[in-house]
């Protein structure tokens, strides 16, 4: 299991990665990509380009949500991971405006086209793949150890912008430093490829093909006998969508503006998901034990009570102590709800078109609140002036998710195939012989 395991958060952690450098990034790929605007316009823009593979994701969903369904998760995984490595390279090579003027920004915009094509897979599939292989009373410690990889890329992408800056220059940084993030994707890609070409496929799926019980078309049968579950998904996803990029992406442009240097923004952020990672280890074996629902209804009433409160205190920080304190408070709530949804995802949904159903479902909750999360909270602050209006949108995720646990809770778990061979004895042997 050790290795099902490692193989699912690897490539999530390469993917995560990869977004999370972009966004700690933005301040100076801004004045770099867009260097004629006004600097809140050109962090608007910047913002809006981060969107891009957000808008992209759906499609990627229904591409790769395919494919896991009906060709197999393995497969699916294999070409999210080479995708989103590609372009994350190709982004670290890109000339600046001041070589190449308007193309510089069409190609950026193209990378992150190409980088949302393969998100829209690649997390749902590496949620589906590690849940198959697990019986329901380990499944919420199984997700949250692949939702780790998530996190800990964060950490990466946080810590390695924290060393440059550290090590190099304002100017040095700007010059070419700033590629350095970017194209250590490349090494990291290519151990994540191998590790999955090693993989076998999830038992059930080996199983619901030997039944003959593969979709003959995923997306029309999604959409046409399993809409409302898509959007089920879709409401659960929000507040994760939201929390997650706000408290741990936006939160770093966020703290410069109100005064601090990239250096302590960084500091306070990478601190910040250090605690997320023990947290979402925590959620998900918590999650086994208390139910599903319960934690996404008391975290996203928790989230709606404090949010605001929260951001008068990081809003009003004039230390940098009191500012990582309230950096940290503010992504403790995301972090456990994070690590306790992706088991929810694969228990609501039937398997013949788990893949379809979990990517395109949460791709919409990528375009519509989580891609845009970063440009809505910055519009938020510009158009009324108040600092603290991120948090109005914080609390719109938590509302929505908060009805959707209700809705979780009239549902009975979706069986796996891993939970009739107790205690799941011939799957883990399966994993250990890949």
């Amino acid at each position: 299991m050790r290795r099902v395991t490692f193989a699912a958060a690897a490539g999530n952690t390469i993917e995560t990665y990869d977004y999370a450098v972009y966004g700690f990034l933005t301040v100076i790929l801004a004045k770099l990509f867009f260097p004629n605007s006004e600097p809140g316009v050109a962090l608007l823009s910047a913002f809006a380009v981060f969107g891009v593979a957000f808008v992209v994701r759906p499609l990627g969903s229904l591409l790769f949500g395919t494919i896991a369904d009906r060709y197999g998760r393995r497969t699916s995984l294999l070409g999210t991971l080479v995708l989103v490595a590609s372009a994350t390279t190709l982004i670290g090579v890109l000339p600046t405006a001041a070589s190449i003027g308007i193309w510089a920004p069409i190609l950026l915009v193209l990378m992150r086209a190409l980088q949302g094509l393969a998100a829209g897979g690649e997390y749902s599939t590496a949620m589906i793949y590690a849940a198959e292989f697990t019986p329901q009373n380990r499944r919420g410690a199984m997700t949250s150890r692949v939702q780790m990889g998530s996190v800990v890329s964060l950490l990466l992408a946080a810590g390695v912008v924290l060393l440059l800056n550290g090590i190099l220059t304002p100017e040095e940084m700007a010059a070419w430093g700033w590629r350095i993030p970017f194209l250590l994707a490349l090494p990291l890609g290519l151990f994540g490829i191998y590790i999955r070409t090693r993989l076998e496929e999830s038992p059930e799926f080996q199983a619901l093909a030997r039944a003959d019980a593969l979709p003959a078309s995923p997306v029309k049968e999604s959409f046409g006998r399993h809409g409302g579950l898509i959007v089920l998904v879709f409401g659960v996803a929000a507040f994760q969508q939201i929390g997650y990029y706000v408290a741990f992406t936006f939160a770093q442009s966020y703290i410069i503006q109100l005064g601090f240097t990239q250096g302590e923004a960084t500091l306070a952020t990478v601190i910040s998901i250090a605690v997320a990672v023990v947290l979402v280890a925590a959620g998900g074996p918590l999650s086994d034990r208390l139910g599903r629902w319960r934690m996404l209804l008391g975290l996203s009433v928790a989230m709606i009570v404090t949010a605001y409160p929260i951001f008068v205190g990081l809003s009003s920080a004039r230390t940098l102590p009191l500012l990582i304190v309230m950096t940290v408070a503010l992504g403790v709530l995301p972090a456990l709800y994070t690590s306790v949804a992706p088991a929810t995802y694969i228990e609501i949904l039937p398997a013949p078109v788990r893949g379809t159903v979990f990517a395109v479902g949460f791709a919409l909750a990528a375009a519509l609140l989580g891609g845009p999360a970063l440009y809505i909270s910055q519009v938020l602050v510009e158009a009324t002036g108040n600092t603290r209006a991120p948090a109005f949108y914080l609390m719109f995720g938590a509302v929505l998710s908060l009805v959707a646990a209700l809705v979780v809770r009239r549902r009975r778990p979706a069986e796996l195939l891993a939970d009739r061979v107790a205690p799941a004895a011939e799957a883990p042997r399966a994993a250990e012989g890949v």
